[in-house]
């Protein structure tokens, strides 16, 4: 695990590290952005910028805690800009709490700078070729990992932590521990560079700082003042700063001078790093930091604002002896060398069949698909398409084909949702059917018998009555409702009848052409002016079904229609052919059926028919043999407008098996 690495089960797949990590060291895998260690240059952007708090920078507390419990002496070395993440407390107060922690020596790192910036003074009026600064550690992994052809360019000379501890180590022995605390995640990486290793044994943070305060239960408010141990510094506090390398070490930095360029900030960083690599910015000293100064480092935890940062380092560097000279004779008898090693990771690059391959699984075919919207964290889709094809990201990242997924999905859960509902409600129906038709078998059986018998004795009042008895009349009207009564009993005979169908190859034009004539006899014996149409589509394939069944039922439909219609109208009937089977439609002109009773019409029993005009088992009777065909039938209606009954059957029906798996 390197210096900074993800905590899997907080990562929220909101790829803000991707798009903000300078060196494109994060793999998402199983839509957990991970930190690749062997990319990763530690810079802590990745730390600062997820809300999540995902990401994890090695901690250094529990190592210091173990030094200052069995080391014999330890030194804690403080960076400048701690005065601006302690703004509540005095420098002298922090190096109180300090030695209350358990430190031996307290000193700054700032002397460090003062030896470093010997160094420079000597070395750049030198360089022809250019030369990088190398106090920033981030600067030194990014050239190391992304730009190793910029290796030559780096100034080999060590950081002002590097150089206090080789200070220090001389000055006190190896045997002295060495805790460099700042604001800074890729100090953590530095110390265990081949080049300075063992030099400073362990780095804090200044939020490490505070939990070692908090756990030792230290108030920072209420200690006492103490002095820094020496090496006393001077201008070396100012090394924080933009441009404070310079001034320390005596380098023009003014704005017209043309072979020195000072940067800072991850843009302005790669921007320059890019033009190196591409040798448009040799023979100039380049005096270079990752982030805004160390007053911005990743870690650096304060509500000031940056000019309020920089302020309060300023304040810190003019309480020091301005007079004082650089430690030149203690620079020149140390070393303050380093070297610097290519770490380049080759990751292989795709071909262009390759990429859009790649670009296909999120739906980009063509250029204008490309929309380099940037959410998956990459500046164009081919970047990501290229990070997909190293392993660096998942096709998934893309945000526009995720919505479009997401629609497409919402979209057919809306299909199945409509299609599970109208299953349970035919489900509901078909059961309410079942249930109803036991009811009525056993009510038609028991009213058979004694209205036959009321049927009988009438009639044989009736022959013997003579013509003249005014009783006649009425034995008449009991034998006219008894016949009424019988034609109920055996409407409900029909609706309830638990009969296998008996299908056969049956031509369903020829099967309307039948209901159409029977129809025409009715209108003409009611004398209503209806006009009958018959569309059939010609070659209509058989269809196997119980031809008299199907007859019935849209014998039912059709005198539906025409009663619908008792001033007039038309009534069309037709037949298509579809890819599953054959469509039917008996349409009139009729009223209409109101919306509210559209869900009833199939009911048994639910008529809008006067007393006497209807037992509402017509539609209902209609109903159950289309679905014991395996059909559909649905209704379409308006007001005033007519009303259209469609009716879907399957090209081949096993009726059979159906009733014997249903039994």
């Amino acid at each position: 695990m390197g210096v900074v690495s993800t905590i899997g089960e907080k990562c929220k797949r909101c790829y803000t590290c991707v798009r903000n990590c300078p060196a494109k060291a994060i793999r998402v895998e199983n839509e957990q952005a991970k930190v690749i260690e062997e990319l990763c240059i530690s810079c802590g952007t990745c730390v600062r910028v997820c809300n999540q708090k995902a990401k994890r920078i090695e901690s250094g507390i529990e190592p210091t805690l173990s030094l200052l419990d069995e080391a014999k002496s330890v030194a804690a070395i403080l960076a400048p800009s701690f005065v601006a993440a302690f703004p509540e407390i005095s420098p002298e107060q922090m190096v109180s709490a300090l030695r209350e922690v358990g430190f031996d020596i307290v000193c700054e790192v700032a002397f460090g700078a003062e030896l470093v910036a010997c160094e420079y003074s000597r070395l750049a009026p030198s360089c022809r070729e250019g030369l990088i600064s190398t106090p920033c550690p981030a600067i030194v992994n990014l050239v190391e990992i992304h730009y190793p052809e910029l290796i030559p360019l780096l100034a080999p000379i060590v950081s002002p932590m590097i150089a206090l501890g080789r200070y220090f180590k001389k000055e006190k022995g190896q045997n002295l521990k060495i805790v460099f605390i700042g604001p800074c995640v890729a100090k953590k990486e530095e110390i265990k560079h081949p080049s300075v290793r063992g030099m400073v044994d362990v780095v804090l943070t200044f939020k490490e700082i505070r939990e070692i305060f908090e756990l030792k239960k230290i108030d920072l408010t209420k200690q006492k003042e103490d002095e820094f141990d020496p090496p006393h510094p001077g201008l070396g506090r100012s090394f924080p700063l933009h441009g404070g390398l310079l001034r320390t070490a005596a380098i023009n930095g003014d704005i017209l001078e043309k072979d020195v360029l000072t940067i800072c900030g991850v843009e302005d960083t790669l921007e320059v790093m890019d033009f190196l690599s591409k040798g448009l910015l040799r023979g100039k000293f380049i005096d270079i930091l990752f982030c805004k100064g160390c007053i911005n480092g990743p870690v650096m935890e304060s509500n000031l604002s940056l000019v309020q940062r920089r302020d309060k380092v300023i304040d810190f560097v003019k309480r020091s002896h301005f007079q004082k000279k650089l430690p030149v004779e203690i620079a020149s008898s140390l070393n303050l060398r380093r070297g610097f090693v290519n770490r380049k990771v080759g990751l292989p690059l795709p071909t262009e069949d390759e990429i859009k391959k790649i670009l296909s699984q999120t739906n980009k075919f063509k250029p204008e698909d490309e929309l380099n919207c940037g959410s998956c964290g990459y500046p164009t889709c081919r970047d990501m398409a290229i990070a997909v094809y190293q392993g660096l990201a998942e096709p998934q990242m893309c945000l526009p084909y995720l919505i479009t997924k997401l629609e497409n999905t919402l979209k057919e859960l809306e299909r199945s949702h409509r299609q599970l509902k109208e299953t349970q409600h035919q489900l509901i129906q078909s059961e309410k059917m079942a249930s109803l038709g036991q009811l009525s078998a056993g009510i038609a059986h028991e009213l058979n018998n004694p209205l036959g018998g009321i049927l009988l004795y009438a009639n044989m009042l009736e022959e013997e009555m003579k013509a003249s008895d005014p009783r006649r009349e009425e034995i008449t009207t009991i034998a006219k409702e008894a016949t009424r009564c019988r034609e109920i009993v055996r409407s409900l005979l029909n609706f309830a009848r638990q009969t296998r169908l008996h299908p056969e190859d049956t031509d369903i034009n020829s099967l309307l052409k039948d209901i159409a004539s029977i129809c025409k006899r009715e209108i003409e014996a009611q004398a209503n002016e209806i006009e009958i149409r018959v569309e059939l589509e010609s070659h209509l394939p058989s269809c196997s079904v119980d031809a008299n069944q199907l007859k019935q039922a849209l014998l039912n439909i059709a005198l539906n229609g025409i009663e619908a219609m008792p001033e007039g109208g038309v009534l069309t009937m037709r037949s298509f052919a579809t890819d599953k089977g054959i469509r039917i439609e008996i349409e009139d002109t009729g009223c209409g059926i109101p919306e509210e009773n559209l869900p009833r019409i199939f009911d048994p029993f639910f008529t809008t028919k006067k007393i006497g005009k209807g037992t509402g088992l017509g539609l209902a009777t209609a109903h159950g043999i289309i679905k014991m065909h395996r059909g559909n039938i649905q209704v379409q209606s308006r007001v005033g407008k007519g009303t259209k009954i469609i009716i879907t059957l399957p090209n081949k029906v096993d009726v059979e098996e159906r009733i014997i798996n249903e039994k």
